[in-house]
């Protein structure tokens, strides 16, 4: 096995994952969105959901990669967990055009995206 195809093989699963966690993510915002329109909702309501979104999302993919990798799955559980992180932070970058004081929010995101989804690889 070559070094590229040794690169391809970890980099992949890592991809699908992501790829997983996001659509996980979009179809629990979307119910989310629809509770939201049919109930009248408060804004600590909404908050807890999208942190429950994130948690789900971040185990289902530190589970799925645990299956995948079979060793080392904590590890890996981290890997796609900070991954997750890294888009959702950059997102807000690009729609914020900067951080906003949003820096305790972010880190408290960040800690819950990589613990669950160590947990995850952890259970998987």
């Amino acid at each position: 096995m070559d070094k590229t195809e040794v690169q391809r093989n970890s980099v992949m699963p890592v991809l699908a994952d992501l790829v997983a966690m996001y659509l996980i993510t979009g179809l629990l915002l979307v119910v989310l969105a629809m509770l939201l329109g049919r109930m009248d909702m408060s804004d600590a309501a909404v908050s807890i959901g999208i942190i429950v979104t994130y948690i789900i999302s971040c185990i289902a993919g530190g589970f799925l990669i645990g299956k995948k990798k079979k060793k080392k799955k904590y590890l890996w559980g981290i890997c796609v967990g900070v991954f997750y992180f890294l888009v959702l932070f950059l997102g807000n970058l690009v729609v914020n055009r900067g951080l906003d004081g949003q820096i305790v929010h972010m880190l408290t995101t960040a800690v819950l995206c990589v613990l669950s989804a160590m947990a995850g690889g952890m259970i998987s």
